[in-house]
């Protein structure tokens, strides 16, 4: 399981934006309709977006406990870790797209299993499997707007080779700080 392309979805959901009714999709493994759920989201809006996150819960069942710390300590210094980034006018069109096209074709064969929009509330499932005995579930839970969102990531992760079993719960928060500099819009 790849833990870095879900930390970067994560902050992809900075793109997402609010809505007024409810949407939830009948067959979530289906990309044409997660797709036509997100088309309903509103753009977000351009500009410089600062993301901060933090690891809430890390647990190793059975793993010694130095293992167990300085996993939790690598995964925390890179939670931790305050990004900013740009939004084009370009990209901001775009919305939700890319970020589902990604999540979708993760060579580590995750799919929706639940994708859910409700106001401001967006609630996702996603089941993994790599076909190699690692399998899992990574649950969306948060609130998105034009102008940010603040999402809790759980991951609960099974690797049948190793009999280990791994949970970790990240919160993420990313909020507009303002238009995009000429050189960071230049680079994006």
């Amino acid at each position: 399981m790849r833990i870095s392309t879900i930390l970067i979805a994560t902050s992809a959901l900075a793109l997402a934006a609010c809505s007024d009714s409810t949407t939830t999709v009948d067959d979530p493994s289906d990309p044409e309709q997660i797709a036509a759920a997100s088309a309903d989201l509103p753009t977000p809006q351009p500009g410089e977006y600062r993301t901060t996150g933090e690891l809430v819960e890390f647990d190793l069942p059975g793993a010694p406990e130095e293992e167990v710390e300085m996993m939790r300590g690598f995964m925390e210094m890179g939670a931790s870790q305050t990004q900013t980034m740009c939004i084009t006018e370009a990209e901001a069109e775009q919305g939700f797209d890319e970020f589902l096209s990604a999540m979708q074709d993760m060579p580590d064969d995750c799919e929706f299993s639940e994708f859910t929009v409700e106001g401001e509330t967006l609630d996702a499932t996603m089941m993994c499997d790599d076909g190699a005995g690692s399998t899992g579930t990574v649950q969306f839970a948060g609130t998105v707007s034009e102008t940010g969102q603040d999402m809790t990531v759980s991951m609960d992760m099974t690797d049948a080779n190793e009999g280990r079993s791994m949970r970790m719960v990240m919160r993420n928060q990313s909020e507009r700080v303002g238009d995009c500099s000429a050189d960071s819009e230049a680079a994006g």
